[in-house]
């Protein structure tokens, strides 16, 4: 049967990418990626020996993608629609946006943390506007979204943006019924993971040592780590904001060596969910005296590259002008980020 008219191809009900579109691409991709040991001296089609040819082919037919194409496996790889964006922009890597996330100039992160919301139809709807939205190119966006969803929420989100646990443990594997770990949030396409945010530490009792150490496994593991600190609003009024956040601070210095993985996040807790918001001017009082304390404490270096978000009621409204302040280098957003004002949030600095 002619290549242009193969059927596409299902397996377990999802479709999977047309071998008509496997074979055209299939030259371009042997020619940039090392598939297999290519001999000169074998029939080609297309600059293909039949070996590679076959090879791909049964992969592809038996659904095994991540064989062949271990990017598809980052980027929507179990959705057609994934598919098709994939080989129109086959060139590009899906991490490539994010190569110059930690320079000099601080790029830009906006997270969104779904907390314990949202379901699939939820998660699609969500999925939709994200991918139609003309999203800020100078702007990283980290995706929190609950474990359970994670691979859901992979194989529809666009693949330039992150994907965060909202949690993990701090050792691989091991008898700890109910938890997750840093390699289990790869194994299904995380990048990121959000550690220390004050639930975790108010409502399950985690303390500055724990979420120290969580953080020092989640980066040895590979993954980015979003570093929550805050002060409540009882330490806010006794004038201790300062003291705590150091205090937070000095835990996760205490063991992290390499800084250029993480993204702190504060906030302020009387500001979560609250309605409540520092103003602009108040943020910003905090950012500059984390930026000296990393100056002071970690290095010069650390403190002028390491990105620190503003995290607490975030709303559309607000966000351009917190988004002004120089050392608000991004929005750690909660119930805004499960409402299409989302995307004005991202836009921000636009």
């Amino acid at each position: 049967m002619p290549p242009g008219v193969l059927p596409e191809l299902k397996r377990n009900g999802i479709q999977r990418i047309p071998t008509a579109l496997l074979l055209q691409r299939l030259p371009y991709y042997c020619s940039h990626h090392t598939i297999a040991t290519m001999d000169q001296n074998r029939p080609t089609v297309g600059g293909v020996t039949a070996e590679v040819l076959k090879t791909v082919v049964s992969q592809a037919l038996l659904g095994k993608f991540t064989a062949v194409f271990p990017k598809l496996f980052k980027c929507q790889w179990k959705t057609y629609e994934g598919q098709k964006k994939f080989y129109a922009n086959f060139s590009t890597d899906c991490t490539d946006s994010n190569s110059n996330s930690n320079n000099m100039s601080r790029k830009f992160c906006v997270g969104g943390n779904w907390k314990m919301n949202g379901d699939q139809k939820s998660i699609a709807e969500i999925a939709k506007t994200l991918s139609s939205a003309a999203l800020d190119p100078n702007t990283e966006v980290v995706i929190g979204c609950p474990a359970i969803y994670l691979m859901y929420a992979r194989n529809l989100l666009p693949c330039e943006l992150g994907l965060a646990g909202q949690n993990a443990y701090k050792v691989a594997k091991g008898a700890f019924t109910g938890e997750i770990s840093p390699a289990m949030l790869k194994d299904i396409g995380a990048d990121w993971v959000i550690l220390g945010h004050s639930e975790r530490r108010a409502v399950f009792g985690e303390s500055d040592a724990l979420i120290a150490e969580k953080a020092e496994h989640a980066l040895a593991e590979g993954l980015k780590v979003i570093a929550c600190i805050g002060e409540t609003l009882e330490e806010r009024e006794a004038g201790k904001t300062n003291e705590v956040v150091a205090r937070q601070m000095c835990a996760y210095a205490q063991k992290i060596k390499d800084w250029k993985n993480v993204v702190v996040a504060y906030e302020p807790v009387w500001a979560i969910g609250t309605g409540k918001t520092a103003t602009p001017d108040q943020a910003q009082e905090v950012h500059a005296f984390l930026r000296q304390w990393l100056s002071d404490n970690i290095s010069k270096e650390v403190s002028a590259s390491l990105r620190i978000q503003y995290g607490g009621s975030v709303t559309a409204a607000n966000a351009k002008e917190l988004a002004k302040k120089p050392d608000i280098d991004g929005f750690l957003v909660g119930g805004a980020s499960l409402k299409p004002e989302f995307v004005d949030i991202i836009n921000a600095r636009q």
